[in-house]
């Protein structure tokens, strides 16, 4: 993130910020006496850490992290570094929503596990992060292998104030998450009206059951990175198919972290083939991209560098209404991430209010925010 102490009055909401445990004991005192005792009998009394098998793609320096986010001793993330990094430089942040470090921890092969782990998860930045600031919001991670407990755990945090959504970290079934396999998990998130978020290749790289790309798994992390978008794609998709807003006329979903120079080509395939699709499925019942505007929105980060800043808008402005439909984030602290006022240059000035605050106050539950970015001003 590029440091700067200028002043930005652009009111903001980050819909997509990092957090993670410095020492797994954080995590492991809050599972269940069951899976405290069988990780540290299999680890030999030694703290086994929670992140499963699946696909590795380590990063060049070791760490998916900006150095200088990192805490001394290298591990986790640390809220005081965030705030003097990040929130104490731009103090018009109303709110940031953690999102775990993308959750991989859930997809444990052991679905009873995943159950127990996401629990603890939740219960440890409710009680470690959330009172450091009120400005601290999150997301919830469930382990959707056991959709009907994972409504249950929506259920049991859903009237947390600083809960915003619902985190779908993994797909635990290798299919699109729009089959009605996950549908108990959509009814639940509907029913207390929190929104799904999806994060880009996040639910693919853990547990093996899906492809991080089309035609085979990447070999590199050059190929990995730059193919992250693709499952974001049949999910979308899947979701117009199966009539998943249809079934849950309320549901809304981000989806983070998946890039945006695609997607006016989705929608303008997707509209393309709507005769066929309407024919296949019972449940398309209007134009798929009038499904998407209403349901779906996009955090900027990653966005596109192209030759010219000019030619990314000019793309958003053929398609039409991208304004309506992307939040802002700076993904701290990840390597790449993005700071406001490089996203405010990328963008049209009179995009601001939308994209920094009114779209993500539209689609987060965000408790005591104002409603408008000009009533927040």
């Amino acid at each position: 993130m590029v440091q700067s102490a200028q002043s930005f009055d652009q009111p903001i909401i980050d819909v997509d910020v990092h957090e993670r445990w410095r020492r797994v004991d954080e995590v492991m005192h809050r599972l269940p006496e069951r899976w405290r005792t069988l990780l540290e009998s299999r680890s030999g009394g030694v703290r086994a850490s929670l992140m499963p098998s699946g696909l590795s793609y380590p990063f060049q320096r070791g760490v998916n992290k900006r150095l200088e986010a990192l805490p001394e001793d290298g591990q986790g993330t640390s809220f005081e570094l965030m705030k003097s990094q990040y929130l104490d430089r731009y103090p018009s942040v109303e709110a940031i929503n953690l999102a775990f470090d993308i959750g991989h921890e859930v997809s444990q092969r052991n679905p009873e596990f995943s159950v127990a782990l996401a629990s603890a998860m939740n219960d440890w930045v409710l009680e470690e992060w959330v009172p450091l600031d009120s400005r601290v919001r999150t997301t919830i991670v469930i382990a959707p292998e056991m959709p009907d407990l994972a409504a249950a755990e929506i259920r049991r945090l859903a009237d947390h104030d600083a809960v915003t959504g619902v985190l779908f970290s993994w797909n635990a079934f290798g299919k699109p998450l729009g089959h009605p396999v996950y549908d108990p998990i959509y009814r639940a998130a509907e029913e207390v009206g929190l929104p799904i978020v999806i994060h880009g290749a996040a639910g693919e790289t853990e547990g093996g059951l899906a492809h991080t790309a089309a035609g085979g798994i990447p070999g590199s992390r050059l190929e990995w990175h730059t193919l992250l978008q693709q499952p974001t794609l049949t999910h979308l998709a899947s979701y117009v198919a199966q009539g998943t807003f249809e079934k849950f006329p309320r549901l809304k979903v981000l989806a983070v972290e998946t890039g945006l120079a695609w997607v006016p080509n989705f929608f303008w395939r997707l509209d393309a083939h709507y005769a066929e699709l309407r024919a296949e499925s019972s449940w398309v019942r209007q134009r798929p991209t009038d499904y998407l505007r209403e349901h779906v929105k996009f955090s900027t980060q990653p966005m596109e560098l192209t030759p010219r800043k000019e030619q990314l808008i000019e793309l958003f402005e053929a398609l039409g209404g991208m304004d309506e439909l992307l939040c802002f984030s700076s993904d701290y602290p990840h390597w790449d991430a993005d700071d406001p006022f490089y996203v405010a240059s990328r963008l049209p000035e009179a995009w601001r209010p939308k994209v920094f605050y009114d779209n993500a106050r539209s689609i987060l539950r965000l408790n005591g925010l104002a409603p408008t970015s000009q009533a927040a001003a």
